[in-house]
């Protein structure tokens, strides 16, 4: 959901991305499970989604997965629609347990990379002003996840300011997992609408400088720290076993561009 939600982000696309959610309208495991498994949701929307007219206006960096040696790649795009992006987009997102068989790519096995890095700072932090333009640099990281009890701070040292939320937070941690019937995918899309209202009028109602942007996401993390504390999602033991994928990355070799 990342990648594809990237995606519509740098092509402005998001009101198409947000149109796929809520026709989904399924609230058994068993429809979406058929859905997914035996009648491809995930690739019919995606081959919908991406469509030759796009133009990726904001630099998109996402993970793909190599198996068996779990080795991450990070691949880039920009600019006008590339066919070759579809297939790389398919193996980003192609999830283990929700796709038989792992996608071909470059002849090797290639799956969602979020097996090896599920929280992709790394190709932003080390090596995104090369993919900015001439004398540009990131004003503000905004990171996006459901690891309660990730921080940045443990891996990266930086002077960018990073915005890292759990987006469990402003629906107070409620699990309802596969329930995609229209009423709840409603309920979570305004809740997150309002929460990101709240946010960015903090952020940005006043001076945006530096300073002044990272003492309100400071203020923000400790406001959400000890909610985050009293809480474990799934993603924390996929964000455990990343260290291994970091481990095994080429750093000096692993970001690509397919522009």
């Amino acid at each position: 959901m990342g990648m594809l939600c990237a995606y519509a982000l740098a092509s402005n696309k998001m009101d198409v991305f947000e149109s796929f959610f809520r026709s989904i309208d399924m609230r058994k495991k068993s429809q979406l499970f058929y859905q997914v498994f035996f009648k491809k949701l995930m690739y019919r929307e995606v081959r919908a989604f991406i469509d030759c007219n796009d133009e990726v206006s904001i630099p998109l960096a996402f993970p793909v997965c190599y198996m068996p040696i779990y080795n991450v790649k990070y691949y880039w795009l920009k600019g006008s629609y590339n066919p070759v992006w579809f297939r790389y987009i398919c193996a980003a997102i192609n999830y283990p347990f929700l796709h038989v068989f792992p996608t071909l790519l470059n002849k090797r096995f290639a799956i969602d990379g979020g097996a090896a890095d599920n929280i992709p700072l790394f190709p932003l932090l080390t090596h995104g002003k090369n993919f900015l333009d001439k004398g540009h640099d990131f004003d503000l990281v905004i990171v996006l996840h459901f690891d309660a009890r990730y921080d940045y701070r443990i891996d990266f040292t930086t002077d960018i300011p990073i915005l890292e939320l759990d987006l469990a937070v402003c629906n107070e941690f409620k699990k309802n997992h596969y329930d995609f019937s229209g009423q709840f995918v409603d309920e979570m899309i305004n809740k997150a609408e309002e929460y990101g209202d709240v946010i960015f009028d903090r952020l940005f109602s006043g001076d945006c400088s530096r300073e002044s942007l990272q003492k309100v996401i400071n203020e923000i993390f400790l406001e959400e720290h000890a909610v985050r504390q009293q809480n474990v999602s799934l993603d924390r033991l996929v964000t455990i076993l990343n260290k291994v994928g970091k481990a095994l990355r080429e750093d000096s070799t692993c970001n690509k561009r397919l522009f």
